[in-house]
């Protein structure tokens, strides 16, 4: 049986035992993103930025299997819009399962977590359009009242309708969180990734610089969405990202969150950064 299939099986089946758990809790999102170097480019000369705007739902139901262990479900659904380059328009379905399991008793006892994903993307340009398929183990702890840690390993892969957006890779994480208070928390986190990342390439106009290994290119194709002569392509590389993020409460069920992340792609000489800066507003209804 292949992954995806039993990924879709699983799915199902948090679906079925969770929707008769009761009502579900529904929660809205917005945002608003700064992306420096959104073109994932090399050369620093064909670099561009561009703003991202996200709105999206998610409806999760959850169900107490036992004492320690929870099966949750939940699905998705979301717009994202970016005016400047607009062949990254898009909405997203997706659906999503875990298994979740307390080891011990008290507010203080770690809790390990098993997720899957399934997402559908539609691009306005139609060669980025896929699904997606995720899988992540996570063990977090609450040390005391204040300070909170999580460490994740994941399984990511993309299915494009073109070549260049087939890809898979891997990752770990850590992340620390710190509550100031009831209405403020600071988190802050580092991810390393291994396997296929996304790069772009600008191959026309005077002063383009061409540091590639055509060689290492996998799956080069077309890409409209930046202007005339880029392409898409995947290599094998390590991705490095960091981030720091302020969330404030709102009310009971709305709050604020800021973030900054960076992230560093390099493999055999051809390296790229993106840098992104977010604002949020979340709630739950």
């Amino acid at each position: 049986m292949k992954l995806s299939h039993a990924l879709v099986i699983a799915l199902a089946g948090f679906g079925a035992i969770s929707l008769s758990a009761g009502d579900p809790v529904i929660s809205a999102f917005t945002s608003a993103t700064w992306t420096d170097n959104i073109t994932r480019c090399p050369d620093p000369v064909a670099r561009k930025n561009a703003a991202l705007y996200d709105v999206a739902g998610s409806t999760e139901w959850r169900t107490q299997a036992s004492r320690d262990v929870s099966l949750h479900f939940a699905t998705d659904a979301g717009l994202e819009a970016c005016p400047e380059f607009d062949g990254l328009n898009r909405l997203q379905v997706g659906a999503r399962g875990a298994v979740r399991r307390k080891l011990g008793l008290g507010p203080y006892a770690p809790v390990l977590r098993a997720d899957l994903g399934y997402t559908g993307s539609w691009y306005k340009e139609s060669s980025r359009t896929g699904t997606r398929f995720n899988a992540v183990l996570s063990w977090s702890q609450r040390w005391n009242d204040n300070w909170q840690t999580i460490m994740a390993g994941e399984y990511m892969h993309n299915d494009g309708h073109s070549p260049a957006y087939d890809y898979q890779n891997r990752g770990l994480s850590f992340e620390a969180r710190y509550d100031f208070s009831a209405r403020w928390q600071l988190a802050a986190g580092v991810r390393r990734q291994w396997g296929d990342q996304i790069f772009y390439a600008w191959l026309g106009g005077s002063g383009a610089f061409f540091p590639y290994d055509y060689d290492q290119w996998k799956n080069t194709a077309e890409d409209t969405t930046f202007g005339k002569n880029w392409y898409a392509y995947s290599m094998d590389s390590t991705a490095n990202s960091g981030w720091v993020s302020l969330s404030c409460a709102l009310g009971a069920n709305t709050s604020l969150p800021l973030r900054w992340e960076e992230v560093h792609v390099f493999n055999y000489g051809e390296s790229y950064r993106c840098r992104m800066l977010s604002l949020s507003l979340v709630h739950r209804f």
